[in-house]
C-alpha cells in the first residue's frame, strides 16, 4: 500500500531491474492520497500483475474514512460510514465532520480537496462522494505529483526559501511552465538541478511521459547576499 507516487517509483524499479522472465503478482493493489487515473492504473497491473487497486481517502489530520470497495475500483467514488463522520460540499470543497471522537479530537475540517457528493439516500449505513482533485496535488497532464514530495525533493538542497511558480505558457495551453524561484546561499549548480528534476519528474509522472514535449523547467537562483541591504 502506499500513494501512487511511491507505488510508481517501485514499479519503475521492478521494470528497469526485475528479470523478464520472473513474474511479480499481487493479488490487489492499495493506495491512498489521490485518486488514480487510468494510466497509472493500467501500468501498475502491468508491472504488479495485480487483478484490481483499490482507494483510500483521508487526511493526516481526519484520518482514513472512505474507501473503495471492487465496485467503484476503477473510478474516483469512494464509500464512507455515516454513523463515523458526516460528509459536506462547500463551494465545491470537501468538508468532514467527526462524529466519533474517541481517537481523533478533530470534530470538523475542511479537506481543501474539490469533489461531490452522490445521491445514495437506499443506503443507510453508506455514502458516496466522487473526488475530483486533491489540493495536496499538482497536476501535469498526464499525470499528478504530491506537494509534500516535491518539499522533500527541493529539502535537499542547502535554501533559505523556495518557491514554485506553475503557470500555461501564453501561446501553448497544453505546454507547462515550472519555475523555481530559491534563495541560496552557495553557488548551486542549474544544469545539476535539472537533471535532478527531470528524473524525479520522470519518477512521478511515468517514463512514457516526454517531459521536454510538455514541460518547460526554469530556475531562478537568488543569492542571499543580494538581499541583504548596506548598512
Amino acid at each position: 500500500m502506499g500513494s501512487p507516487y511511491r507505488l510508481m517509483q517501485l514499479a519503475l524499479f521492478i521494470e528497469k531491474h526485475h528479470r523478464t522472465n520472473e513474474k511479480i503478482h499481487f493479488e490487489k493493489i492499495f493506495f491512498a492520497c489521490e485518486p488514480l487515473d487510468n494510466l497509472k492504473r493500467d501500468y501498475f497491473k502491468r508491472i504488479f500483475h495485480c487483478s484490481m487497486c483499490l482507494g483510500f481517502y483521508g487526511s493526516a489530520e481526519t484520518g482514513v474514512f472512505a474507501c473503495q470497495t471492487p465496485e467503484y475500483a476503477t473510478t474516483r467514488l469512494y464509500m464512507y460510514p455515516k454513523e463515523l463522520v458526516q460528509v459536506d460540499i462547500a463551494n465545491g470543497q470537501i468538508i468532514v465532520t467527526n462524529l466519533v471522537r474517541q481517537r481523533n479530537q478533530l470534530i470538523r475540517f475542511n479537506t481543501g480537496d474539490l469533489g461531490r457528493l452522490i445521491p445514495n439516500d437506499d443506503n443507510k449505513k453508506y455514502g458516496l462522494i466522487e473526488v475530483f482533485q486533491s489540493q495536496r496535488l499538482i497536476d501535469l497532464t498526464p499525470g499528478s505529483i504530491m506537494k509534500s514530495d516535491i518539499e522533500e525533493f527541493m529539502n535537499q538542497y542547502d535554501f533559505i526559501e523556495w518557491q514554485l511558480i506553475i503557470e500555461n505558457e501564453s501561446n501553448n495551453n497544453n505546454r507547462t511552465i515550472l519555475t523555481f524561484r530559491c534563495v541560496e546561499t552557495t553557488n548551486t549548480t542549474i544544469e545539476h538541478m535539472k537533471t535532478h528534476v527531470n528524473n524525479y519528474l520522470t519518477r512521478c509522472l511515468g517514463s512514457s511521459f516526454s517531459i521536454e514535449d510538455h514541460l518547460t523547467i526554469r530556475f531562478e537562483l537568488i543569492s542571499y547576499q543580494a538581499l541583504i541591504r548596506d548598512q
